[in-house]
């Protein structure tokens, strides 16, 4: 015989549908179930719809504002390259400037280096000059009293004054246009 256990029969009691033997059980479990899906759908399906609704939304706003930032990063990037170029010329410009400074520089120090040798040569060449005026005029006033000394000792005799003074001045250009 058939042992086979259905739940909700009575032992012994044979069904052959796996549905329990009250039909009314039945209709009232289904009705209830029909009547609580329906509330759920009616109350739950609109909050349901506005949460999913919801949630549609914030996702298409945080794609718009994944999109706003995109576009602003990327001129922010193009702002980046526009003035990174610009650093580029900028230190062109300031490498050229300083170039034209410093052969500006060169050429100052060039020509103050030039004019100061020459007023170094120049002075040179006065003090030159001077000591050698110095120098001729100490040798004259030397020569010429060793002229005179020399004269009155050859001489020794009386000779005026403007015969002594012309043959020292002669001596003293002899000397001179030897030397």
């Amino acid at each position: 015989m058939n042992n086979i256990l259905i739940l909700g029969a009575e032992p012994g009691a044979t069904n052959a549908s796996h549905l329990p033997h009250d039909i009314n059980e039945l209709i009232w479990g289904s009705l209830a179930f029909f009547l609580v899906v329906g509330v759920l759908w009616w109350k739950g399906g609109p909050a349901i719809k506005k949460a999913w609704n919801g949630r549609i939304e914030r996702i298409e706003s945080e794609l718009q504002t994944s999109e706003d930032a995109r576009i602003a990063a990327e001129a922010e990037l193009a702002s980046v390259r526009e003035r990174i170029a610009n650093a580029d010329a900028e230190r062109a410009r300031i490498l050229a400037e300083a170039a034209e400074t410093a052969t500006a520089l060169k050429a100052q120090l060039i020509e103050r280096a030039a004019a100061d040798a020459a007023e170094v040569s120049a002075r040179a060449a006065a003090d030159v000059e001077a000591s050698r005026s110095q120098a001729m005029a100490d040798l004259s006033h030397e020569v010429s009293a060793l002229a005179m000394g020399a004269a009155e000792q050859v001489v020794r005799s009386n000779l005026d004054a403007d015969t002594q003074q012309q043959l020292v001045e002669a001596y003293i250009t002899q000397v001179g246009a030897s030397s």
